[in-house]
């Protein structure tokens, strides 16, 4: 078999032993009692108001397991004095690298694809029509967690789990903002400043707002396939590119 295939069966079965399938199920029993609670509240348009909070849910869910697993993993090993062994045998650091980011691939798209099941099991069991679309969005956040995650990764190459955590959630809430919201709030009066120095940090990082679609799919808007496509390879550029940079930053380390 593969090193790397290995590998990410090692991260996967280390995974388990930490137990963060119970947070995948916790957080899915939660979206399947989500309609309920809003129906017993009366409330108008429950349905489409689940549909909302269940994704925001899922992104954030999405987000901030990137930013604890992808900051944590090679320090983990390095603390734990794996890291050693596994280098020791013809494995080479990008095999490494590639074995340890698909384990976390698997088990994130392995937790949202749960998690969004759940989320339409909720509405078909209500009654109201489960739209398939809301896939869609469950699946770009597991495309933007890869991304964040590749990112955490290589930040963890040259700095501390905390700080590679830190840096990966100020460049998802910079790359995050919309462009409307820098053109409208952040280009006149006394904050043109602001909005200079946020586009042009902005020019080096990924748009994490291009892979946001929960709004469309929620109102029920199509969206072009053309554009899913072009979204989806905007985010695999993205993730090879950190991935490459945590290569290059890796092979400088002295271990």
């Amino acid at each position: 078999m593969s090193p790397v295939l290995v590998l990410a069966r090692l991260y996967i079965t280390e995974s388990m032993r930490r137990q963060l399938h119970l947070i995948t199920l916790f957080l899915a029993v939660l979206m399947l009692v989500l309609p309920t609670l809003f129906n017993a509240f009366g409330m108008t348009g429950f349905d489409r108001v689940t549909k909302d909070v269940g994704l925001t849910l899922l992104s954030l869910y999405a987000v901030g397991m990137a930013l604890f697993l992808g900051s944590t993993a090679l320090p983990g090993d390095l603390e734990h004095r794996t890291l050693h062994p596994l280098l020791a045998r013809p494995i080479s650091r990008m095999q490494y690298l590639l074995g340890k980011f698909l384990g976390y691939l698997v088990v994130m798209g392995a937790s949202m694809a749960v998690l969004g099941l759940a989320l339409l099991t909720a509405l078909a069991v209500l009654g109201t029509h489960a739209d398939p679309a809301l896939l869609i969005p469950v699946a770009l956040s597991v495309l933007e967690a890869g991304v964040l995650g590749a990112f955490c990764l290589f930040a963890s190459t040259f700095c501390s789990p905390a700080l590679a955590g830190v840096l990966g959630c100020f460049l998802y809430i910079v790359g995050g903002i919309p462009q409307t919201f820098i053109t409208f709030f952040l280009s006149s009066g006394e904050t043109q400043v602001q909005g200079a120095v946020v586009r042009a940090i902005r020019l080096f990082m990924p748009h994490f707002d291009v892979l946001h679609l929960k709004d469309p799919i929620v109102h029920g808007e199509a969206v072009p396939e053309a554009y899913l496509l072009a979204a989806v390879a905007y985010g695999l550029v993205w993730m090879v590119l950190f991935l490459l940079l945590a290569d290059w930053s890796f092979e400088r380390r002295d271990l």
